[in-house]
């Protein structure tokens, strides 16, 4: 498995992204952790709790999922589920008896062997691409590789008609969140990135840049994010930017 991070500030003043990549050999196999969290701009310290939720993240590997190799879906779904209930409801209220509001998107992919579980709530993105074995988005990849654009986005967005966030984790009320399954093969791979990464690229773009073959190193995994990150930059994009990718 090849990895890489990339992590910008913009032209903020502040970076309220927070990224996670955890990989673990266990006994049983290898399980790996990736998270964006996007605290929300127009509330404050929105770094603070994108940090909080990834470290609740982090705490929820380290303690439960690396332990849950050999579990049902359902069951390391209910096990997300509860974490990030409990991380909602810890920040409300905090931010009840501080008198403010804030809050954070999160997009989270657990990988255990081959098979991930995506659990995803607010304005981030998730993206498979390469070859896949087996997926619930199987027959989307398959046309997308048809189109030629080699990567599909497995989340949807949860914002209205005025591009407002509807769902998030620490502000609103609680929504559950969404979450997606599938099996990666050797050479096929998972991207978590913020809006202020993904949301000035097309598929195809994306596809031509990640779909990179069997001699990926890290280094130039790191370089074509940084790339990506910086072409984003040159066409406008001040916000934040910060992804995390996992190739098999």
């Amino acid at each position: 498995m090849v990895s890489g991070v990339y992590w910008s500030v913009g032209a903020r003043a502040v970076n309220e992204d927070t990224v996670v990549l955890e990989a673990v050999h266990t006994d049983m196999g290898k399980c790996t952790l990736m998270v964006v969290c996007d605290g929300i701009g127009s509330l404050p310290h929105g770094e603070v709790v994108s940090g909080y939720v990834s470290e609740c993240l982090i705490r929820w590997f380290y303690g439960a999922g690396l332990r849950m190799y050999h579990c049902s879906v359902r069951k390391i779904r209910r096990s997300l589920r509860k974490c990030i209930y409990d991380c909602h409801m810890e920040l409300k209220e905090t931010a009840k008896s501080l008198g403010i509001s804030w809050g954070t998107t999160c997009t989270c992919v657990y990988i255990r062997g081959s098979r991930y579980i995506c659990m995803h709530l607010g304005d981030s993105a998730a993206f498979v691409f390469g070859r896949m074995c087996e997926s619930s988005a199987f027959l989307r990849i398959r046309r997308a590789y048809l189109s030629g654009a080699g990567v599909e986005q497995i989340t949807g967005v949860h914002v209205n008609a005025r591009n407002e966030l509807v769902r998030c984790v620490g502000s609103m009320g609680y929504f559950e969140p969404d979450f997606h399954t599938g099996r990666l093969c050797r050479g096929s791979g998972i991207l978590v990135a913020s809006d202020g990464f993904a949301g000035n690229f097309g598929l195809r773009e994306m596809g031509e840049c990640l779909c990179m073959g069997a001699d990926v190193t890290q280094e130039r995994l790191e370089h074509r994010l940084a790339g990506l990150g910086n072409e984003a930059a040159a066409r406008g994009c001040g916000d934040n930017r910060s992804a995390v990718c996992v190739i098999m």
